[in-house]
This record gives C-alpha cells, structure tokens and sequence, in this order.
C-alpha cells in the first residue's frame, strides 16, 4: 500500500542533490597534477639520487628542458638501477637523461579524466607506476600519480551510479505516487482484496489501475514490454491514458471498447502505425512496445462482472467448488506495431456467486523458473492452488501464495515483474 503524503516526503527527500565525497569531483587533468620539483637534462645522476633522498614521497621527478617537459625518472627504476655495483662511480656524474623515460604521457592541464584515462590505457599501463605530466600553453605545469588517477575515475563512477539509483529510485516513487488512489479505491469499495505487486527491478512494467464510477469499479491490470526504467515509463503512458478515458459519471464501460482504444492510443504515442516515422535515423531501432491487459467493471454488489482482456486470464474459484473457471484472455496484444489498428476484444459478462475467490495474474507468475526441474510455474499450478484455497480471505490467499511462490524460485533469478490481483466478492442476503 501507499501513503501519498509519505511518498511526496521521499519524493522531497530524495531531490536533495548530496555529494558523498564532501568535494567537487576532478574532471579535468589539471585537479590531479601538483608542482613538483623538477629537473633538467643538464642535471646528473647523483643530483637526482639527492633529491630523491630529500623528497621521500615522491615517486616522480620531471626532467624540464626551457619549460617544457621532456621526460619522467621513475624513483624505483631508478634506484634499482644506480643501487647496482659501480653504477654510483659509473653515471654519477653523468646526465640524467640515460635514466629517464622519454616518452612519458603529456597532456594539457585541460584534458577530461575520461580522455585522460584513454590515454593511459594506450600507453600500456606505464601510467600506473611512472604517472604523467600536465602542460599549460606546452609549457609544464605539474606530475599526476597514477593512483590519483584511478581514484578520480573511481568516484566518477561512483558518482554516476550514485546519480543513477538516486533517478530510478526517485522514478520508483513517481511510479508509486500514481497507485495511490487504486489502493485507496481497493481499499474502500472492494475491502477484500489481496495484491501482489514486485517488480523485478526497482521500477517495472506491471501495473494496475481502480477507479470508482457511476456503474461500480473500474479495475485494469496491465504487463508493459519488458521492466526496469523503459517498462515504467510505458506503466506511465497507459495510466495516463485510463485516467482520460475513464469518467466517474460513467454508468456503462464497455472494456472491450477500452482496449482497443487504448491499442490506437499507444500504436500513435508510440508513432508504430507509421514505421517509417520510427526508421528515419539511421542505426536507430524502430519502437515495438506493448502491454498486456485486463480491463472489468465491477457493479457495486458484485453481482458480475464484465471482463475484456488481452493476453491476461481471469480465474474465478467459488465457494466449494472443486474447479476453477477460467475466463480466457484474447491472444492479441495491445499497441504492438503488428498488432492490426483494427483489432478488437471479446467481452465477457459473467454472473458471480457471492463470496467468490476472483484471480489475474500477469505472466511474471506464470513464467517464472522453479521447482525441483527449473520449468515455469505455469498457469495449472496457481489454478490448483486457488481450488485448494478458495475459503481464504483475498489477502491470506496472497499471502499464503508468494509465500510458496517464493519457494518454488528457489534461488533461480527473477525473470520478471510479478503482479496478481486477487479479491472476493461481497455475500449478498
């Protein structure tokens, strides 16, 4: 269930734009480059060794020739090297130009971290132990460490994830926000009902949608193309579209009628009547995105419902029967680009028996991998589960259900977001 008020706190909450890393993050070559002591191709080896000796932190030396540099000494090469025996009589006394790398990695103080890092991978790695230098005008500016570089890509990455999660989270409560009133309506004009609504990521693609109107309620469960962040956004659109479409001085809704236009509605937001207009680009893939749907009204003595639906069956257990009856879905769904504009929906007006157990589940339930064997859990298994439990309260059946649900996933992945609707219709004397 949803609070709004509490949503629209978290909402708040979450726009706050916080840096973890108490700093602005480096972007550009010159934040992780400092002035250090240099030397120049006239300075000898045993000059390097002494300022090597004074700067014990230093890992680097930058050999400058009129301002520009020209080489790196490494300090470990280079002490490895001048520790060797008659090395110190040897080069002593001799430029430092024979210990130095003469191809260091130059770049502009200017440069991104992101072209900085291109360019120390095609180094080879050598960026890593020996670092790089910074010029300004060609003229040198600094040594950077390799270290400071990888720490600096680090929090960029860690900043851009962090930046991410903060928008899908942020995305989860605009997605939450615009069930509120269906859970208000559930609440109030159904009272016993059980929901079960997890979507795979922290956004997805299942939905549903309950409003009052003249007639009773208007109820819509839907399953959009796919889950995540492009599943939610198309959760938005169909919401968008029921909100529009379904008035609350309504005194007859016809869900088939619904349906199909709801299939024009998404094929022309969607631009899918037209594939040329979603071909232009080149390189670009045209969009084929959808949704299953299941559309009922419901009269406020739950005498029947009238049911339409694409792709999404609806399961009716009644009091102490043995079996459960199956309203079956129409195989076409809704807004894909070759489902035909022309398409259209049975209805189906079905009398109800008071204190029947009603069932629609979405095909994250039916599809899911489990069990002893990893096959889906298939459509009979919740049906037998229904007949075995149709005297529960809608919410214990819930319960009970993704209880067991849970069980036969066992430790195979989420395959996608699992939605089902379940409610009992009220005795009548």
């Amino acid at each position: 269930m949803h609070n709004i008020d509490s949503l629209y706190d978290s909402l708040a909450a979450s726009s706050q734009d916080d840096n973890p890393y108490g700093a602005v993050l480096a972007t550009r070559a010159e934040q992780l480059s400092k002035p250090m002591e240099t030397v120049t191709p006239e300075t000898n080896n045993e000059q390097v060794r002494e300022i090597f000796a004074r700067l014990e932190g230093v890992a680097t030396i930058a050999v400058v020739e009129d301002g520009q540099p020209i080489g790196l000494i490494n300090r470990n090469i280079f002490m490895e090297q001048y520790a060797r025996p008659f090395a110190r009589d040897l080069y002593g006394r001799k430029t430092c130009v024979a210990f130095m790398d003469k191809t260091p990695l130059i770049v502009s103080s200017d440069t991104p971290i992101e072209t900085l890092v291109s360019a120390a991978v095609e180094s080879g790695g050598k960026v890593l132990n020996d670092g790089f230098i910074t010029t300004l005008d060609g003229q040198y500016q600094g040594v950077g460490t390799g270290f400071g570089l990888v720490k600096a890509m680090s929090d960029i990455e860690a900043e851009k994830t962090r930046q991410l999660l903060s928008s899908i989270n942020y995305a989860s409560l605009i997605q939450q926000s615009h069930l509120v009133e269906s859970d208000q309506v559930l609440r109030e004009d159904i009272r016993d009902y059980g929901l079960i609504w997890q979507p795979r990521d922290v956004v997805g693609g299942d939905a549903y949608f309950f409003r009052r109107t003249a007639e009773g309620i208007f109820g819509c469960v839907f399953d959009c193309t796919g889950h995540g962040v492009p599943g939610a956004f198309m959760t938005l659109i169909v919401m968008s579209f029921l909100e529009q479409a379904i008035p609350s001085s309504s005194t007859h809704t016809d869900p088939a009628a619904v349906l199909q236009k709801l299939n024009l509605y998404i094929k022309r937001v969607l631009r899918q009547e037209d594939r040329s207009l979603t071909e232009s680009k080149p390189g670009e893939k045209a969009s084929n995105d959808g949704l299953d749907a299941a559309i009922f009204v419901l009269p406020k003595d739950h005498s029947w419902i009238r049911f339409a639906s694409a792709r999404l069956s609806l399961l009716i257990a009644e009091p102490g029967a043995s079996e459960v009856k199956i309203i079956e879905a129409e195989k076409s769904p809704i807004g894909y680009s070759d489902t035909p504009s022309d398409s259209s929906w049975a209805v189906h007006e079905v009398p109800l028996t008071p204190n029947s157990l009603l069932v629609i589940p979405t095909d994250g339930v039916i599809d899911q991998i489990g069990g002893p064997k990893a096959i889906s859990h298939g459509r009979r298994r919740l049906v037998q589960y229904l007949a075995a439990r149709n005297q529960q309260s809608a919410a214990q059946f819930c319960t009970d259900f993704l209880q067991s649900f849970n069980e036969w996933q066992g430790g195979q992945k989420r395959r996608d977001d699992v939605t089902l609707m379940a409610f009992r219709t009220a005795g009548r004397s």
